[in-house]
């Protein structure tokens, strides 16, 4: 009897043996694929951080043209005003 019941309790014990086995192979075969999952993820989001730069460097104006635009706006003003001082007096009343 001891003798059987040695052979059952080293049954049981090979598997559960077997059983925490498989199933830490499952878990480790999880993580592969949730490590696989965040590779492309960052892959991903390297990706569109990239895109987003370069669609802000496009649609960004340019420094030199807005300062451009600006001189010009003010050369534009300071003509104007320039001519309005020059006018007599009496023609601005009018």
């Amino acid at each position: 009897m001891s003798d059987e019941a040695g052979s059952v309790a080293a049954r049981l014990w090979r598997d559960r043996a077997q059983l925490r086995e498989e199933e830490r192979n499952d878990a480790q075969a999880r993580l592969r694929i949730a490590q696989e999952k965040v590779a492309i993820l960052m892959a991903e989001n390297e990706r569109l951080e990239a895109e987003n730069a370069r669609l802000r460097a496009l649609h960004a104006p340019d420094e030199s043209v807005i300062q451009a635009e600006t001189d010009l706006q003010m050369e534009a003003l300071r003509g104007a005003l320039q001519s309005l001082i020059a006018q007599p007096m009496n023609r601005l009343n009018a």
